[in-house]
């Protein structure tokens, strides 16, 4: 009897050696650019097969068939990429493209090859990203996806968007993206859920609760969509869309109750908003002739007047506002803007000196009062005045600031710094000169200078918000410049001024540090590499990352133990860590090679027991591998012991249904032992899973015929 002895199989742990394709649904789909997609993939014409799958997808985004041909295209383009024009990072973006739409975009359950192709898929892109050295600091996958999604790979960016929708920093912008994705893709279902999820965490957001209610909108739940309008005009610019939503909802209040002021009052500011004058001043009235005490009606149809640019009706408003409230800061401000439309520079001045009486520090009026002097000077002439004016009131502090700070619009920040300086010095309260000339210095990049004036601010004002954030810009601008030099030295190869860039940043980040090992990484210097990764692990000690990473580096240094050593602790922090679940299994694998050699020769130097022994224990550490079932059970067919061979081939065919020659094993172990209805049985489906008239299907069918007599 005939039988195929051995099956050459290699163990390889390689980047980017194979791609795993999803297979298509059986669904028929009469889509055409579906089926124009299909002929282009048949002709390895990847990019057009791409394209039109994507228009199909558009179309139908839950046609599972047209997303398995999409995510079959770019698999198949990244193979191109990366095995054929070594492009590695198109293949890297092809790779996470086919995985967004096979894991998360996918709305049927996914078979179980899709399954393992995702798997694959995942193994593949981990591989490709430690090979070319890509940073997985959450810092850098965010650089990644804005680039992506920038490029118009929006799947590709989907799929690293992912990877980040839980962490603390970039949760918002990543849901929020994802329901920009979702709604590219005609998903508006998945769009609301990481809308919601984005403002969760901020809800302050109005962009992200306009794109919310636009999205609602869309699948007509108008509520919603009306709540979301409502919250985004609040801080928004004024929107068409939101406006019409809005009259809607006043609009019915004011139809189901016509005495409620509130609702006329609401309505008319919203047709105000849409210019609709006359019907806003229509409705101004009834809420005015309903509540007529109320002061804030009076002032909208002044405001309404004055938009108008009706400026001696809304004069006559702002009056009789003024008899009742003779102090009100508003009415007096809007008055005096009044006048100055009118040109009563005069009477205007009067209405702004009014106001500073009644509020000293209303900086609107103070500015306004300036702009009546200054509107017909030069530039140079203003400051050549403010020169003046500071030489005459040489101890006015105020007058330095005036002239510190238009010098500082002029973009003359030497002098600016100087005035400020001497503002400072004879009023050290006035915190806006401390903001203004820290931010001189952050101009010209002097970031110790600007740091060391904000702090002084900071110690007088502590509570102050507009300190803080200039504090923190500072801050941040800082550590910016210094990142991106450190970062662009990096990316020139130039490592070592990297590391000195990085040292700069006091006090030390993880950021920074792991910027440090990883330059001493490319440099070859695993030791300093290694210690710097420790200190990271010091300062975020919950980081799975950085284990991982000092992992790798034994792990390319065939340091298997240590390697070993810090996969677990990156485990033991993240049990779902992907690449470091994946770097074990290398390393078990790895380990796994010298038994396989050894039991691979006591096959060949016909010590099967040895074989056997050796196989059965390689099985214990890898049981999910078919071939090494395939090789134990032609160990035991050596030794003629058929039934323990047929069940390992059973083991194996039932792991890798494409290893059928283990059928024809079979038959031929059950004809051997004398159970012919089993030999005919597993000959039959041999037969029926060969297509090629190959010598053991020749053999199977005379066999079957002998058995048939």
């Amino acid at each position: 009897m005939r039988k195929l002895l051995w099956l050459m199989v290699s163990i390889l742990f390689v980047y980017g050696a194979c791609f795993a394709q999803t297979v298509y649904d059986d669904n028929y789909t009469e889509n055409p650019n579906y089926l124009k997609g299909l002929e282009y993939l048949e002709n390895a014409q990847y990019s057009s097969a791409i394209n039109e799958f994507k228009k199909a997808v558009r179309t139908n985004p839950l046609d599972d068939s047209a997303l398995i041909g999409l995510s079959n295209a770019y698999n198949l383009r990244a193979k191109y990429y990366n095995d054929g024009v070594k492009e590695t990072d198109k293949a890297i973006s092809d790779i996470k493209s086919a995985l967004f739409f096979n894991k998360y975009f996918r709305q049927n359950n996914p078979s179980n090859n899709t399954n393992q192709a995702v798997i694959q898929m995942e193994k593949n892109l981990r591989m490709l990203e430690l090979a070319t050295k890509q940073s997985m600091a959450p810092s850098d996958i965010i650089k990644n996806a804005r680039s992506e999604r920038i490029k118009g790979e929006f799947a590709a960016a989907g799929y690293d968007y992912f990877r980040l929708t839980t962490h603390n920093e970039y949760k918002a912008e990543a849901n929020s993206a994802l329901g920009d994705i979702y709604k590219i893709f005609n998903r508006p279902e998945k769009s609301i859920i990481f809308y919601q999820n984005a403002l969760s965490v901020n809800p302050d957001d109005t962009e992200i609760h306009l794109k919310l209610a636009r999205v609602y909108e869309d699948v007509n739940d108008f509520n919603s969509s009306l709540k979301e309008y409502s919250v985004a005009l609040d801080t928004s610019n004024e929107r068409e869309d939101i406006l019409n939503s809005l009259e809607k909802i006043w609009q019915k209040r004011v139809d189901e109750n016509p005495n409620d002021a509130e609702a006329h009052a609401n309505l008319g500011v919203v047709y105000q908003k849409e210019k609709r004058y006359s019907e806003a001043l229509n409705e101004y009235k009834k809420a005015e002739a309903l509540n007529h005490s109320n002061i804030n009606t009076k002032m909208n149809i002044a405001a309404l007047y004055q938009e108008q640019k009706s400026y001696e009706q809304a004069l006559n408003v702002y009056n009789v506002i003024l008899q009742a409230q003779p102090n009100n800061v508003n009415a007096l401000l809007y008055k005096a803007e009044c006048l100055k439309e009118l040109k009563k520079t005069n009477d205007a001045v009067e209405a702004y000196k009014a106001v500073l009486k009644a509020d000293p520090k209303n900086a609107v009026a103070k500015t306004e009062m300036f702009s009546l002097v200054k509107d017909n000077m030069s530039s140079e002439d203003i400051l050549t005045f403010l020169y003046q004016n500071v030489q005459e009131n040489p101890k006015n502090a105020s007058t330095y600031y005036e002239f510190a700070y238009e010098l500082h619009k002029a973009g003359k920040i030497n002098d600016a710094i100087t005035y400020y300086t001497q503002t400072i010095k004879m009023d050290s309260s006035n915190i806006d000169a401390y903001i203004n000339l820290a931010q001189c210095y952050r101009q010209q990049k002097k970031y110790n200078e600007a740091y060391s004036v904000i702090k002084k601010a900071n110690e007088i004002a502590p509570d102050n918000k507009l300190v803080k954030n200039q504090m923190n810009a500072i801050e941040s601008d800082y550590l910016v410049s210094t990142y991106n030099d450190a970062t662009n030295a990096y990316e020139a190869g130039n490592y070592e001024k990297a590391i000195d860039l990085y040292l700069k940043v006091k006090p030390q980040t993880k950021e920074s540090v792991l910027g440090i090992a990883a330059a001493y990484q490319a440099l070859g210097n695993n030791d300093k590499a290694i210690e710097n990764y420790n200190l990271a692990m010091s300062i975020d000690n919950a980081d799975a990352n950085i284990p991982y990473y000092i992992a790798a580096i034994y792990a390319n240094s065939n340091d298997l133990e240590k390697a070993e050593q810090f996969t677990k602790i990156a485990l033991n922090k993240n049990p779902m860590h992907s690449q470091a679940k994946e770097l074990d299994a290398y390393i078990v694998s790895k380990k796994s090679e010298g038994l396989l050699e050894q039991a691979v020769k006591f096959y060949e130097d016909e010590n099967y027991n040895d074989a056997i022994t050796l196989f059965g224990k390689i099985i214990s550490v890898n049981p999910k591998d078919s071939t090494l079932y395939y090789y134990r059970a032609l160990s035991y067919d050596a030794l003629k012991n058929y039934q323990y061979a047929i069940n390992d081939y059973l083991e194996a065919v039932k792991l890798s249904p494409q290893l059928n020659i283990s059928y024809y094993s079979i038959a031929v172990d059950y004809d051997n032992l004398g159970n012919y209805k089993a030999a005919t049985e597993y000959y039959q489906k041999y037969i029926n899973l060969i297509a090629d008239d190959n010598e053991y299907k020749q053999y199977a069918l005379s066999r079957l015929k002998e058995l048939s007599k």
